[in-house]
């Protein structure tokens, strides 16, 4: 997914000639500490209101303030989770976007990004699997193989590594809602389910899930 597929041009930039009392109300009216300094298609870099709130003349263009403006940006052909980091380091509301040429064509915002990362991760439609897992196994392949063999595909996956633990937690989306025939083939395989979500049971039974198998097995 490109960042290029979610570029917003809503009231994020200002001219290089604008006066620092009218970049201040554009910021106030768009809720931003920040606006990106453009002139023409050219991107000059990121302004911030504290920045300004210092300056005695606010009927001073902002090029002529003697300022360096924040050269933050993203390129068009990157991939959404680089803007994730991007965004995620910045604390921006917003990351300015160029195209090839280093040109400017836009933003991409907060909310865009949370839209393009639903899409991604596939979020609309099945339930999802938490695994917890040793440090050598998360052997994707085989956990593939057990979940299709349910009649069941993977549309996502995500692999976190457990703060101050030898334990991986491994998120998984699938593309159905009634996973109870797959989450028990996950526990006969030896892989330890630790929560499941939106497959229509309460989040807080998996215990109890494990239990019934258990019982099942002894039979």
């Amino acid at each position: 997914m490109f960042i290029g597929q979610y570029i917003s041009t809503d009231y994020h930039e200002v001219l290089h000639t604008d006066t620092v009392e009218f970049v201040l109300e554009k910021m106030s009216e768009s809720h931003s500490k920040f606006l990106a300094v453009v002139k023409g298609n050219v991107f000059h870099g990121l302004v911030s209101e504290e920045t300004l709130l210092d300056q005695t003349d606010l009927q001073i263009p902002i090029e002529d303030l003697k300022i360096h403006f924040k050269s933050v940006y993203l390129f068009d052909y990157q991939h959404i989770y680089d803007a994730l980091q991007v965004i995620t380091t910045y604390d921006y509301c917003f990351i300015p976007v160029l195209n090839k040429k280093h040109e400017y064509i836009g933003v991409l915002t907060k909310q865009d990004l949370l839209i393009a990362l639903n899409e991604t991760l596939g979020n609309d439609e099945g339930a999802i699997i938490v695994l917890e897992l040793g440090m050598r196994d998360n052997a994707l392949s085989h956990i593939a193989r057990i979940i299709e063999a349910e009649n069941t595909n993977i549309l996502s996956t995500a692999i976190h590594r457990l703060p101050e633990s030898s334990k991986l937690e491994m998120t998984i989306k699938v593309n159905k809602t009634n996973i109870a025939a797959v989450v028990s083939s996950l526990w006969r395989n030896d892989y330890v389910v630790k929560a499941t979500f939106r497959d229509g049971g309460q989040q807080s039974d998996i215990q109890d899930r494990y239990d019934l198998l258990m019982n099942y097995l002894d039979l």
